[in-house]
């Protein structure tokens, strides 16, 4: 695990980020109150590793503050981003569901400093398992990740770069985006850095986004898609 510190414990913090976790938006207060009663804040600086591929899934973390890269390892330190997780997303839910369950993929803190909401994992698979309608939304989480990673598969196979940037530029649209570093962008692109800045110094050129140091706003979605479908 990484180097991780113990923040100060605050229940009424516990309580307001996992009702606003969209897993738990569907429990009650005595369900939100029995996670936050064991739940402790974990502080982790940049790189730290939240746990590696083979740890025992024995924690529900929420992301608090910062992200976390979520990514698979191969031959030769190839890497492949599985996901970046930002404030109220979950860390590899799947894994901790199985009451034997280990993770398959490492992780790592991205921001600094990356703050975590760990929950036991037998107390959180208890009372999901027990609670019907957070049953029903692992169902349809996991279902989206599901889609979500096909869909990312699909793109790195029969998609070019520019093309891959656009799409995850327009999943970022509805507001100004802080984009992860140029490294952390290329890997879950599947390219190299200096593609990822000729490519983002294209787009910004044509007008089709603006860029403040590393938040960008898409003020051109049209063309974008357009370069997703290839039109």
């Amino acid at each position: 695990m990484g180097a991780w510190q113990h923040d100060a414990v605050s229940f009424p913090d516990a309580v307001a980020l996992l009702a606003l976790t969209p897993l738990f938006q569907g429990a009650g207060r005595e369900q939100l109150t029995a996670l936050a009663g064991r739940a402790r804040f974990r502080r982790y600086d940049t790189h730290d590793a939240v746990f590696r591929a083979g740890d025992a899934a024995d924690t529900l973390s929420v992301v608090a503050r910062g992200s976390v890269r979520v990514y698979r390892a191969g031959p030769g330190g190839r890497e492949f981003t599985l996901g970046i997780e930002g404030p109220r997303q979950m860390l590899d839910l799947a894994a901790v569901l199985d009451s034997a369950g280990r993770h398959t993929a490492h992780a790592h803190a991205l921001g600094e400093p990356t703050q975590l909401l760990s929950v036991p994992a037998d107390l959180a698979r208890h009372i999901i398992l027990h609670t019907p309608a957070l049953a029903g939304a692992v169902i349809t989480h996991l279902a989206r990740r599901e889609a979500d990673g096909q869909r990312r598969l699909d793109a790195l196979v029969f998609s070019g770069v520019g093309a891959r940037l656009a799409a995850y530029l327009l999943d970022h649209a509805g507001a100004p985006h802080a984009l992860p570093r140029n490294s952390e962008l290329a890997a879950l692109l599947g390219t190299v850095p200096e593609i990822v800045s000729r490519k983002l110094g294209e787009f910004y050129r044509l007008g089709w986004i603006d860029l403040a140091r590393r938040t960008v706003t898409v003020m051109n979605p049209a063309e974008l898609q357009r370069v997703v479908t290839g039109d």
